[in-house]
């Protein structure tokens, strides 16, 4: 093996460490979103099942989802306020 191509393999080993060590934040940062997404659906799922015989029901979609898992429980109460005022103008 010549010098050249350990080098090459240097740099090339430096180069993903490089690459994984800009990119960790984000990804991570995207990964936490998604899990806390997740979590809020399933809170709103667990909530329409013990409020469906009220009627009372909030749509299970990714925006009230990702709102609910962002900011947890004040986002679900303020979806559920939200609801209940459109609910009560008619909309």
């Amino acid at each position: 093996m010549s010098g050249l191509a350990i080098a090459a393999y240097i740099v090339s080993a430096l180069l993903i460490l490089l690459l994984c060590r800009i990119f960790y934040r984000p990804l991570k940062c995207i990964f936490v979103m998604l899990f806390s997404s997740a979590l809020g659906g399933a809170c709103l799922y667990i909530f329409n099942l013990i409020a469906a015989q009220t009627g009372f029901a909030i749509g299970i979609n990714i925006v009230t989802a990702s709102f609910c898992g962002l900011l947890g429980l004040p986002g679900f109460v303020l979806l559920l306020f939200l609801k209940f005022i459109l609910r009560y103008i008619g909309i």
